[in-house]
């Protein structure tokens, strides 16, 4: 009769400490499941980010080399002194006006930057902004002083400072 009594105890015990090994074990690995979830998703909603980041540095990229394109136009019928097609003035104005406001999408991407703690790439964008800005500010219809090779300049660096900040970009993606 003790027999019977100890085997009951020891299938019971092994059952139960089966039981409580499976129940860790579920316990564990649901946790580890949890946290890559979580990891995942936070680099999924990263790069979707970085995408619209993307997407607003070249609106902004695009509406600073039309604004370019167009004065570019305008100092070499200055430079020949030919008159310029009616409609250049309004074009000049509306791509200046244009890129004002495509201001709004490099500083909402420099925000995305901050919080997502790509500083570097932050800093890129800010003094791409800035350059952008001081062209804006030296490369306008009044400016008599201008010349074709000075517009040649500030789009060679306009470009190089675009390079640098998508480089920059492009490695924060990569991680």
């Amino acid at each position: 009769m003790s027999a019977t009594v100890l085997d009951i105890i020891d299938t019971a015990v092994k059952i139960g400490l089966g039981a409580l090994i499976s129940g860790v074990a579920t316990y564990s690995v649901t946790k580890l499941n949890h946290e890559k979830d979580v990891e995942k998703s936070k680099q999924n909603r990263q790069r979707e980010l970085l995408e619209e980041i993307s997407s607003q540095a070249e609106n902004f990229s695009t509406s600073a080399l039309k604004y370019w394109a167009y004065m570019i136009e305008h100092v070499r019928y200055v430079e020949r002194k030919k008159d310029a097609p009616e409609d250049l003035k309004a074009r000049i104005d509306g791509a200046a006006k244009e890129l004002f406001d495509k201001y709004t999408d490099l500083a909402s991407a420099e925000g995305k930057l901050i919080l997502i703690g790509a500083t570097n790439a932050q800093e890129l964008f800010r003094d791409y902004g800035d350059y952008v800005k001081e062209f804006r500010r030296k490369a306008w219809q009044g400016n008599s002083s201008l010349t074709e090779a000075d517009l040649e300049d500030y789009r060679t660096i306009i470009l190089s400072k675009r390079k640098a900040m998508y480089d920059e970009l492009r490695a924060v993606y990569a991680m």
